[in-house]
């Protein structure tokens, strides 16, 4: 494997139900050419172990873990989560877990609400940073992770779409602001683009969605495909990709706290 380039800072490997392990693997190796390393989203327990293992099999893989839909009773799932974030070294970050106000009836949303702040606890009691996800319910996210003192831990918020002050707010609470395939060519996101610090930004894929133009309208995403992504906020942005680079993987190494292992 090549030493750490880039790091795709939130990809999911593997679909709700365990399918295509094999499909996962090659698209790790296919990152590895290119020293791309994966943070993995394992955010239902269905599918904790087989990321796991992908990551204990493949150096250039880490993984976040959640239980936005547990399969058991609360209680049990979140002392599983626990454990294994306690145990398992591989396991980076919490989530991802968040609001989504785009879908849903009110009674899930105050649902997400709960698990969006318990799972604030965990991330404080296990000491990781968290993986947020926000469906255009920016202030709510923000809300809460005030009030729960998420930067205690701190974290990101991955493919971000709210405003430059909401992304500035975010920072001010300890969080990374992460940018995906759509904010290389999404003209609404260009100012968010070029707005945020330097060393707040992370890049992702969020495969296997959210391809950068030259893929956008094909089937797939995969992690190797955030050297394009890379590339494309810098010239949004108007600065050297080499630059971006290092500077995106330095924000995630730091993150993440991968010079520890």
């Amino acid at each position: 494997m090549v030493g750490i380039r880039y790091i795709d800072a939130h990809a999911h490997l593997l679909g709700r139900d365990r399918e295509d392990i094999k499909g996962a693997q090659l698209r790790i190796e296919r990152a590895a050419e290119l020293g791309v390393t994966i943070i993995a989203i394992a955010q239902v327990p269905r599918i904790w172990e087989e990321t796991l293992k992908l990551a204990e099999e493949h150096d250039n893989v880490f993984v976040a873990l959640a239980a936005a839909h547990p399969d058991d009773s609360m209680t049990e799932t979140f002392e599983r989560l626990v454990t294994l974030c306690r145990d398992e070294p591989r396991v980076v970050g919490i989530g991802e877990i968040g609001l989504d106000y785009r879908q849903g009836k009110p009674s899930d949303i105050a649902k997400r609400k709960d698990q969006l702040r318990e799972h604030i606890q965990i991330a404080r009691e296990v000491n990781l940073p968290l993986v947020i996800h926000d469906g255009k319910a920016t202030n709510d996210v923000l809300k809460i992770l005030d009030e729960e003192a998420a930067s205690d831990v701190g974290g990101m918020i991955h493919f971000f779409t709210g405003t430059p002050k909401q992304a500035q707010r975010a920072i001010e609470l300890g969080f990374f602001i992460s940018f995906g395939g759509p904010h290389t060519y999404a003209k609404p996101l260009a100012e968010l683009v070029r707005s945020v610090p330097l060393d707040r930004i992370l890049v992702e894929t969020d495969s296997p969605m959210l391809a950068p133009p030259k893929h956008h309208k094909d089937e797939g995403n995969e992690p190797a495909l955030v050297v394009d992504v890379v590339k494309g906020i810098a010239e949004v942005r108007g600065m050297d990709p080499e630059e971006l680079r290092e500077a995106t993987t330095a924000n995630a190494i730091r993150l993440f706290r991968l010079d520890e292992d």
